[in-house]
């Protein structure tokens, strides 16, 4: 029997309040909703629990909190059937201290804000929206003030809160401001970075850009220096990179660094050097119909989930996996499905 999933990535939506750069969903001109009934959802989320009882459940949309009955639901379900719950927000719904005292209460086991840089100017112009990064930096700070009224036993019972942000051209030769900011300033957990690829949902149908500039300038980060600037990071602020994440994250920018015709995006048919992805061997994702797959891609196949047992045939069925197993899409540099950890075991 094939070893179980680490992780389902279950979305909700996929629509969004923001018009990131990046991303495409604001683009979409009829957004998604959960089609699959609640009690559905329950019945996948209870046979991923049957199949990894130490899984995790990733919360996606779209901006998933945007449906909070939906949003805080799959968290109940997830907490009754003990998975833990991990969900990636811009934080916008996070506005008072009752929003993020819920969060606490009844929100994920770890929370990641969004935060493109560590400028109100950078941050907002990516995710094309005034006011964004106020709105980010804020949530933060109230979840981690609503955390501290929180009384627990240990310290790994309470939610872990983390920001998420993109190292790109316009942000890379901030690094240290940017670790200054989430880690000394505003005292959040952890700053995950996560590398710049072509903008996310330009593989599905009818969701293809023209030109992706966005992509084709943001790439364009000096190898060298982000070497030299992110192992002065680990030293200044202790961070315990992993070597090899940091190595293979420069040898990406290096692969992009000057090359011709990024502007076609996903199109370009452009590839990491190495097999960084293993999605194919711990990841299933479910989309808001109910489709599962083991990749964002739509570039391989999927099943629709129509019963109980449908999760585990799809995910021990041979399938696409042999396939997937030589992909070198630049997807596979995201935290979400690389191999190698960002950072060590302390």
């Amino acid at each position: 029997m094939k070893k179980p999933p680490e992780f389902l990535f279950l979305s909700i939506n996929e629509h969004c309040n923001l018009r990131c750069l990046h991303c495409d969903y604001w683009r979409m001109r009829r957004p998604s909703l959960l089609t699959t009934s609640l009690p559905r959802q329950g019945e996948i989320l209870s046979e991923f629990a049957e199949m990894s009882p130490e899984g995790k459940v990733v919360i996606c949309g779209g901006e998933p909190t945007l449906d909070p009955s939906a949003y805080f639901e799959t968290c109940r379900i997830c907490r009754y059937l003990g998975l833990t719950t991990l969900s990636v927000t811009n934080g916008s719904t996070v506005a008072t201290p009752e929003d993020a005292d819920r969060m606490m209460q009844n929100g994920p086991d770890e929370i990641s804000i969004s935060l493109d840089g560590c400028d109100p100017e950078t941050h907002d112009r990516m995710r094309g929206a005034r006011g964004a990064f106020a709105e980010a930096t804020r949530s933060l700070s109230l979840l981690l003030e609503a955390r501290s009224r929180r009384p627990a036993w240990r310290w790994s019972d309470l939610p872990k809160i983390y920001a998420m942000g993109l190292l790109t051209a316009s942000t890379c030769h901030h690094l240290d401001s940017f670790y200054e900011l989430v880690l000394a300033k505003i005292g959040a957990d952890k700053l995950k970075l996560n590398a710049v690829q072509p903008s996310f949902l330009n593989t599905r149908a009818g969701q293809r850009l023209d030109s992706d500039e966005f992509f084709e300038v943001e790439s364009q980060v000096d190898p060298d220096l982000l070497d030299r600037d992110l192992i002065a990071c680990d030293q200044k602020w202790r961070l315990n990179l992993n070597p090899a994440w940091r190595s293979q994250v420069v040898s990406y920018f290096r692969y992009l660094w000057q090359k011709p015709q990024l502007a076609r995006g996903w199109e370009g048919g452009f590839e990491t050097n190495e097999l960084l992805c293993n999605s194919y061997d711990r990841n299933v994702m479910v989309d808001v119909h109910g489709r599962a797959s083991l990749c964002f891609s739509t570039a391989f196949p999927s099943r629709r989930l129509e019963k109980r047992g449908d999760l585990r045939d799809f995910w021990e069925s041979p399938g696409c996996r042999k396939e997937m197993s030589t992909c070198r899409a630049l997807c596979g540099i995201s935290h979400s499905v690389r191999r190698e950890h960002a950072t060590r075991t302390p």
